[in-house]
């Protein structure tokens, strides 16, 4: 009989012990670092009028701003989506920046959680772990870093825990139940709540795979589609009357503002777009490399089958709602919007999955060693060819 080895087993068990606790830790590191020094950033215009809207609404119950001690409309805050968790914010913690600014953190901390869980669903772990390589280490400015952005009172990291939420869930009711889809709508209703940006984009994310489904004839995933889109607009509307109707009395109407979306959503100055096209070549050309190469990799295979049924779908479908919902803020940063390098955050956020699966292949399957000892023995066949075409014109 062999002895059985004690010491390895418990070598074993240790070592799976200690795995299970990297994440938890990995979760607090990042959260530490988000709140550390929370309130001495200064803040920005936009954050001022979410933080005073929040607080008029916790100390005189209006939801709104004080004009000369007078209560005045809302103005250009935030979404009721974003200004409500900071009121309770302030409630349970007091009113300050940090208390204010809370809230992102904890929307950050959950958009990378998603990021990396659907990246692990879509692809693998290696690839999940490469989204936050690029998530975290590789934006070269201010406004496109994650960290940055969540510590600030913006609707941006709100509205992406919103919609990755929603795909997540999406994902679930395909793979598991489709009692999920129902709470994935409501995510997409208040994603489109949050930002004016969103539906356009989303809208896009649904339609595309809709169209394919429909060229493959998956009814089943043609119907969960339309389903979905269908009730995440009713659902959205449903949120506005129901936010309408409880704030009759506790807000005042807005003042119009004309002209805003013709100077931010769609410019068509020669200079914002020259300015656009550079901000595009400086930070987001690994973004757009990731979403050519996903596209190539995603619709090619259905392109070559010529419209025979496949026998699952599922995976693609969402890789596919998140590059349609990627691609189509990117084009519009890049042909319509203002230029502000803000902008183009969402599309370099959600388009992370996408640059980590690009590297993920380009370096066969993440073997950096193997990919530079290739580009080495290339280097050494092309010196070598060259060499001999030297030759030949010195003989």
């Amino acid at each position: 009989m062999k002895s059985f080895d004690f010491s390895r087993k418990h070598k074993i068990i240790w070592s799976l012990n200690l795995r299970a606790f990297i994440p938890p830790i990995l979760i607090l590191l990042l959260f530490t670092m988000l709140i550390w020094n929370l309130a001495a950033p200064p803040m920005w215009w936009d954050e001022g009028w979410t933080l005073s809207v929040a607080h008029v609404w916790v100390e005189h119950g209006h939801y709104g701003r004080l004009l000369d001690g007078q209560l005045a409309p809302s103005g250009l805050n935030a979404a009721y989506t974003v200004t409500a968790p900071i009121a309770l914010s302030f409630k349970l913690f007091g009113i300050g920046i940090w208390q204010g600014r809370l809230f992102g953190v904890l929307c950050t901390i959950g958009a990378l959680l998603l990021m990396y869980y659907l990246a692990r669903q879509l692809y693998n772990r290696a690839i999940a772990v490469g989204t936050l390589f690029v998530l975290l280490l590789m934006p070269m400015h201010p406004q496109l870093h994650p960290i940055i952005m969540g510590r600030q009172v913006l609707a941006e990291m709100p509205m992406l825990l919103y919609l990755l939420a929603g795909y997540t869930l999406f994902l679930s009711a395909l793979r598991r139940s489709l009692w999920f889809l129902p709470l994935a709508m409501l995510c997409w209703g208040i994603a489109q709540v949050t930002k004016a940006q969103v539906p356009p984009f989303w809208l896009a994310s649904l339609v595309v795979p809709l169209i394919l489904t429909l060229l493959k004839r998956r009814w089943r995933l043609a119907c969960v589609l339309g389903v979905s889109l269908v009730g995440s607009l009713l659902a959205s509307r449903l949120l506005v009357w129901v936010w309408e109707l409880s704030m009759q009395r506790h807000t005042l109407p807005k003042d119009d503002i004309d002209g805003l979306y013709f100077i931010t959503a769609f410019v068509l100055v020669p200079f914002n777009r020259i300015y656009a096209l550079q901000m595009t070549l400086i930070l987001g050309i690994p973004t757009l490399l990731g979403l050519g190469y996903a596209t190539w990799k995603l619709l090619w295979p259905y392109l070559k089958s010529r419209g025979q049924p496949d026998t699952d779908m599922d995976l693609d479908i969402v890789r596919l709602m998140l590059l349609a919902l990627a691609g189509s803020w990117f084009a519009w940063y890049l042909l319509l919007s203002v230029g502000v390098p803000r902008y183009l955050f969402p599309a370099t956020f959600i388009g992370s999955i996408f640059v980590a699966t690009w590297l993920y292949d380009l370096t066969d399957q993440g073997s950096i060693g193997l990919m530079i000892r290739r580009i080495y023995v290339a280097f050494k066949q092309r010196q070598t060819v060259w060499r001999g075409v030297i030759n030949i014109f010195i003989m």
